[in-house]
């Protein structure tokens, strides 16, 4: 186990050897599984397809409709799990990360585009966590806003389980740092 761990790579680009992570944060499971439940509607257009239509329109099983339309589905079902591979490593490669000295948010756009962002803790100015809608209350899921003293303005963790306590955890890691490293807010 020791061999593992002494083995470890960092978690995010740029991180620093006496970093300690709290938290590694996702959207929800439950946002995945609304993209999944749409992928699943149109799984459910190729069985509607296959198990109503081909029996109602009997040349559909002739030569070479038969072949052609087996073609088809072999097409679509290729596109449907690309497209579920495709929702899986968006989840994965989406998330946030809270450091004793920073917050990284590490946001893949597609499967060709992502993007690093980081700031300080000490540029923390304000934290704030929401929650929305019937299912964000129901199974306690939101966003948390980070406004910075930096460029980037605001920084968003989207949809992430347990808001509150994420803001909370920014928070007082902010209180925790020496009031040298503080920066003054700005009014």
């Amino acid at each position: 186990m020791s061999k593992f761990l002494a083995k470890r790579k960092y978690l995010f680009p740029g991180q620093q050897a006496q970093e300690k992570i709290y938290l590694v944060t996702r959207r929800h499971w439950i946002v995945l599984m609304k993209e999944v439940a749409v992928w699943l509607l149109f799984v459910a257009i190729l069985l509607v397809a296959d198990n109503f239509l081909t029996p109602r329109f009997p040349i559909l099983n002739e030569s070479p409709y038969a072949q052609i339309l087996g073609l088809l589905k072999t097409v679509y079902m290729m596109f449907l799990l690309a497209a579920l591979f495709s929702i899986w490593i968006l989840y994965y490669l989406n998330y946030q990360v809270v450091t004793n000295e920073r917050i990284v948010d590490v946001t893949q756009t597609n499967l060709l585009h992502h993007t690093t962002s980081e700031f300080h803790l000490s540029r923390t100015q304000d934290v704030t966590a929401e929650i929305r809608g019937i299912f964000g209350n129901f199974f306690n899921y939101g966003n948390v806003y980070v406004q910075t003293a930096g460029e980037t303005v605001r920084f968003e963790f989207d949809r992430v389980p347990n808001p509150h306590q994420v803001e909370k955890l920014i928070l007082d890691l902010y209180e925790r740092l020496p009031d040298s490293q503080k920066r003054p807010k700005e009014w």
